[in-house]
């Protein structure tokens, strides 16, 4: 690949029912639109609206509704369905099972249908809840679904249930604000139309403005449901979930389009924007500069890169502008917040040169290029300078020290889940920088020591070890740069620094929706992760991201994302726990993502890892060395190909863990602590609901990904000497021989075991969770396993260095390069070679 400006491949939009790690339980329900849709002048008579605020109290079921008919419940056994007075319940709820009710009443086609939903208590808990609408006898149902994280966040989708149960993904996810466990969120969902059915959804918390729908689709599919039905409600409580499940509902309504709509929850505001959004200007420059584009990995420098200025661009200032001017470039505004607020969807902002210290949030209805003006320095800030610092015995103290940052990780203080004893402040969010150098945090006055600083939050002061005296002192007081709402918006040309983003926030950098795009960007020095892609089609193209204090960059439900020609590196500065995250890049459940052509190397934890049912999976042409952990792992995914990558150092070069169907070839590996390369397996199965990992957008029930260990081939690898073993196999839980795994090994390089002490070449697992068979020759392993296997092997411990006096050598006995991988690596189909290019 170049690394000029290649297009991500063209994203399918089908975004993410996400479920966030750890879901929290909170209120969680389907939005339902109540605004009436407008009826034609020669439609029929319609239905009038419904609505039930459960004002009435049972105790054996919910009873008849206000207006509408008697409800139906369904539940697994000790369910339990009641109504206080203010509210209907279901109780109980057990791990991994779901519950609900329907008032049938009159049967509704088109209209939308809403209700208020909460968890009841605040302990986290996986919690999906849903408003059905045109639910049919047989169960099948339209549901507009909202799932709330741990992290407070909201995210709504479309469904359609059929009578079997099976539920079928209708158009993308779109994350819809926060909520906290236990707050009221008010939920709506519309259908209208039969051939095809139009679907919209939305969720927002109770008190807060209204806003426009969220998720939509489309449905044209034979399954279609064309019929009016009932008007419901679902939960579904996460088989990962430690107890059981309580939920309640109010209001809930029912408006048939062309009916007086009932009052809505929550007010709606005035639109902001015209119904269609304005198209983006045309791209004329004003200036013929040409976009940065080199073969190095990484960001353009900030204050070079030179991207075209449209014609009809928004200009910003932090130095001259006002946010009561107009915006142009003799004019422009001072904020980019401000410049958000006035932009049209499809418009171009463009920052002058300076500094931001700003939190912006880029709406859903506003798809918006931000980008840097042509060589100019822009730097987003998230801290501030803080002066006048007093001499107190070895260290410096200021007072006034007022910004205030969660403790917390999934809601509990400094997590052991996630914090290692040996960095215990690693979740404390302050950051101070002293002439541009960061210092790092201890946990009491007494053991400031030059390079370090402690906050005393009930003295409201800051102590520092370093001396200030004619140094620029910052401190970080802002959370999150950027939070990206909007469909198709790109940012470019800029950097992103100290921001003191919590887990909660996910990321400093955060994309909602689809076709992210991210090009010369550099993000550094950030408290907890870097960029957070949550949804498909994203592009990050030349990217730099370092020392994040947990983790470069973090995706999940990112279907056909894209990381090219980047630099993730030294993230994890806080020292995080290798798991459950930390490190250079994280991946979860997604399809068809590609990391290519990047240097994910030196980071506190593994430089690249895919986890939880990833599947179609492309790592090609990285870097990746000396990772504390792992250079590449692959874990709990399937069908993949690790080609052309360096991953020495560290503990582990390449890990396959509960992941099958995985091509690895012409890979560089040696100087690992433990283990050149592992293929494991334990208990944990896809199919099994209560192990965590799976992706709701697909069936319940994944054949694509079972989280087996299986089919893969190594060849063309070259191992160096390095840790216990090169090639390491074993099943550790479930008593599965390496024989049944359909495993080959042949066309490789390895370093030989000359002493007892050097590596051994391949450990072959038995069928009783712990005896390994060695294999020290290509010959020995070739009679035992695979006589038409071809490795070779040097003639004596060989580092990664020496291991090039071989090349040629091995080249004869290397597989001939299949046409699909020689295309991922840019080489002819057939050449013969090992290692890397």
């Amino acid at each position: 690949m170049t690394a000029s400006t290649p297009l991500p491949r063209a994203p399918r939009d089908r975004a993410p029912r996400r479920r966030l790690r750890g879901i929290a339980a909170a209120a969680t329900v389907v939005a339902v639109a109540l605004g009436a849709v407008v009826a034609s002048e020669t439609a029929p008579a319609v239905a009038a609206a419904t609505s039930d605020s459960f004002s009435r109290q049972s105790t054996g079921g919910w009873g008849t509704a206000e207006t509408g008919g008697a409800y139906t419940s369904y539940g697994p056994a000790g369910a339990a369905f009641s109504v206080d007075g203010g509210r209907a319940r279901i109780a109980g709820i057990p791990a991994g099972t779901s519950a609900g009710a329907w008032s049938a009443g009159t049967a509704m086609l088109d209209g939308t249908a809403g209700a208020t939903v909460a968890l009841v208590g605040t302990t986290p808990l996986g919690l999906y809840q849903a408003v059905e609408i045109r639910r049919q006898a047989d169960g099948s149902s339209y549901r507009g679904k909202v799932e709330l994280g741990r992290s407070g966040a909201l995210r709504v989708s479309l469904s359609r249930t059929a009578s079997s149960g099976a539920s079928t993904a209708l158009g993308s996810v779109v994350a819809a604000g926060t909520a906290e466990a236990g707050t009221d969120v008010n939920v709506r969902v519309r259908a209208t139309g039969t051939a095809p059915v139009a679907l919209a959804a939305k969720a927002w918390v109770a008190g807060t403005d209204e806003p426009d729908w969220q998720a939509t689709a489309t449905d044209a599919s034979s399954a279609r449901i064309a019929k009016a039905g009932a008007t419901g409600v679902w939960s579904y409580a996460s088989g990962s979930n430690s107890r059981t499940t309580t939920v309640a509902f109010d209001d809930l309504s029912r408006v048939p389009a062309g009916s007086t709509a009932t009052p809505a929850p929550s007010p709606t505001p005035t639109p902001t924007a015209s119904a269609a959004p304005s198209p983006a200007p045309t791209p004329t420059p004003s200036t013929p500069v040409a976009v940065p584009a080199t073969g190095a990995r990484g960001s353009a420098a900030v204050g070079s890169a030179a991207y075209p200025v449209p014609s009809g661009a928004l200009f910003v200032s932090s130095g001259s502008g006002d946010d009561g001017a107009a915006g142009t470039q003799g004019a422009p505004l001072r904020t980019i917040v401000a410049a958000v607020g006035k932009a049209r969807s499809g418009q171009t902002i463009v920052l002058r040169g300076g500094t931001y210290h700003e939190a912006v949030v880029v709406p859903y209805a506003k798809q918006l290029t931000i980008q840097a003006y042509p060589r100019e320095a822009v730097w987003l800030d998230g801290s501030r300078t803080f002066s006048g610092f007093a001499k107190s015995g070895s260290s410096w103290v200021v007072s006034g020290y007022t910004p205030k940052h969660p403790t917390t990780i999934a809601g509990i203080r400094d997590n052991p889940r996630f914090v290692r004893p040996e960095a215990p402040l690693a979740a404390r969010l302050d950051q101070v920088f002293v002439g541009g150098t960061q210092l790092r945090q201890v946990a009491s006055a007494s053991q400031v020591v030059p390079g370090t600083f402690h906050v005393d939050t009930a003295a409201k002061t800051l102590r520092i070890g370093t001396d200030p005296t004619g140094k620029e002192v910052r401190a970080s007081d802002l959370r999150q740069a950027l939070q990206v709402q909007s469909a198709g918006t790109t940012l470019r040309g800029f950097g992103v620094r100290r921001y003191a983003t919590a887990y909660e926030d996910r990321g400093t950098i955060r994309f909602d929706n689809v076709r992210a795009t991210v090009r010369d960007l550099v993000v550094q020095d950030n408290a907890m992760t870097g960029i957070t892609i949550g949804n498909d089609g994203a592009l990050l193209s030349r990217v730099t991201v370092q020392r994040s204090g947990m983790l470069g960059i973090s995706a999940a439900y990112a279907y056909g994302m894209v990381v090219e020609d980047s630099v993730i590196t030294g993230n994890n500065s806080e020292r995080f726990k290798a798991a459950p995250v930390s490190g250079g890049i994280k991946i979860g459940r997604s399809r068809d993502v590609t990391v290519r052509d990047s240097d994910t190397s030196r980071n506190n934890g593994s430089g690249i890892w895919f986890d939880e049912s990833c599947y179609d999976i492309t790592v090609t042409g990285n870097t990746s060395n000396d990772n504390e952990y792992t250079g590449i792992q692959l874990e709990l995914s399937d069908t993949a190909v690790i080609a052309g990558n360096s991953t020495t150092g560290g503990q582990t070069g390449i890990n396959v863990f509960d992941t099958g169907n995985v091509r690895i070839f012409n890979n560089t590996l040696g100087g690992n602590s433990k283990f050149g390369m592992t293929l494991l397996q334990d208990e944990r199965r896809q199919s099994v609901a209560s192990f965590e990992g799976q992706d709701p957008r697909r069936p319940a029930i994944d054949p694509t990904v079972p989280w087996l260990t299986r089919n893969i081939q190594i060849s063309n690898n070259v191992f160096a000497t390095g840790g216990n073993f090169l090639i390491y196999a074993l099943d550790k839980k479930t008593g599965i021989a390496v024989d049944r795994w359909n495993l080959t090994i042949t066309g490789n390089l390895f370093a030989k075991r000359v002493a007892t002490t050097d590596p051994a070449m391949v450990a072959w697992g038995q069928g009783d969770n712990r005896t390994l068979v060695r294999y020290e020759t290509p010959a020995a392993l070739a009679a035992a396993k695979g006589s038409g296997w071809r490795n070779t092997q040097t003639t004596g411990a060989t580092t990664v260095s020496g291991m090039s006096a071989y090349l040629g050598q091995a080249a004869s006995l290397a597989v001939a390069l299949p046409s699909a991988i020689a295309s991922l690596l840019g080489q002819a189909t057939g050449v013969k070679r090992v290692g890397i290019f």
